[in-house]
């Protein structure tokens, strides 16, 4: 519950800065793309400006995107008992955790040799499906590496 609640007041927070200054910002941008062109006196610095910030923001969006698609990983992981009872048959593993993903499962599971027949053809489609050579493995690798670097700083 306590993440769910930091997370609102991040996305909350964000929304206010975001209606207090992205005013300012677009303004300065239509501004600052003006007076590139007359002080270079190249009319391409217009559109090379705004290309670059048009393909900026759709970056952010996608990275939106990406985070949504994380998150959804780890619902199914907090979810994933029965997942669990077909790619492998050890009972003590990752799924059914918390801030860990369903990949990230599936990838110590195969790191450790634990995997099914049903749950390699799985982290297979996996690799297929996301185009990577080892999704599931780079996906714990991820998790590890990232609980390192939250355990460093925020802990």
């Amino acid at each position: 519950m306590k993440d769910l609640w930091e997370g609102i007041k991040v996305f909350f927070g964000a929304c206010v800065i975001t209606a207090l200054i992205l005013w300012f910002l677009f303004l300065y941008s239509v501004i600052y793309s003006l007076w590139l062109t007359i002080s270079l006196k190249n009319w391409k610095a217009f559109f090379v400006f705004w290309w670059r910030l048009i393909d900026g923001i759709l970056a952010a969006l996608g990275h939106a995107f990406f985070q949504i698609g994380y998150a959804l990983d780890l619902i199914w992981n907090v979810n994933g008992e029965a997942v669990e009872d077909v790619v492998t048959y050890v009972e003590e593993t990752e799924f059914s955790k918390k801030n860990v993903s369903l990949s990230a499962s599936i990838g110590k599971e195969s790191i450790d040799g634990n995997l099914t027949p049903f749950g390699v053809k799985l982290s297979n489609f996996l690799n297929w499906v996301f185009k990577q050579k080892s999704h599931a493995e780079d996906s714990w690798n991820y998790q590890e590496e990232r609980n390192k670097l939250l355990e460093k700083y925020f802990n």
